[in-house]
């Protein structure tokens, strides 16, 4: 367990990312580990540091509350959250900045926000688990 210590958690707002949150927390703990939350904008083309589309504000300002949220959450258990907005296919991108920044783990709620469904995960979090080379934590 002590070869954790860069956790990455996907954030999206839901109660499912949170919960996932709450378990990253808790392992991060153990190893004095730290947590990167990911907010991942389903829009190809936004600028987070100035959004120009209505669409874009909101998602920009949904992720930006979202990760303060976790950041506080992270705060009052004394552990190191670091933060950041992407934009793009969430899948690809959760993928793609874990390995870049060379996490241990990935943890990541089973459902989020989107209105997709399948039967057993997200759509996200299945192709998360599917292309990762990290090893991924999905909490239910």
């Amino acid at each position: 367990m002590s070869e954790i210590k860069k956790i990455m958690v996907a954030l999206d707002g839901s109660n499912s990312s949170y919960k996932a949150l709450d378990h990253a927390i808790n392992l991060a703990r153990q190893t004095q580990g730290v947590i990167t939350g990911v907010f991942v904008i389903p829009l190809f083309s936004v600028n987070v540091a100035k959004p120009k589309s209505k669409l874009g504000q909101a998602f920009t300002a949904a992720g930006k509350k979202t990760l303060q949220n976790a950041k506080l959450r992270c705060a009052k258990n004394g552990v190191l959250f670091y933060e950041k907005i992407l934009c793009g296919n969430e899948g690809f991108k959760l993928v793609s900045f874990a390995k870049n920044k060379k996490a241990d783990l990935i943890v990541m709620g089973s459902r989020g926000q989107s209105n997709v469904k399948e039967f057993i995960l997200g759509s996200v979090s299945h192709y998360v688990v599917h292309k990762s080379p990290i090893p991924v934590l999905i909490v239910k």
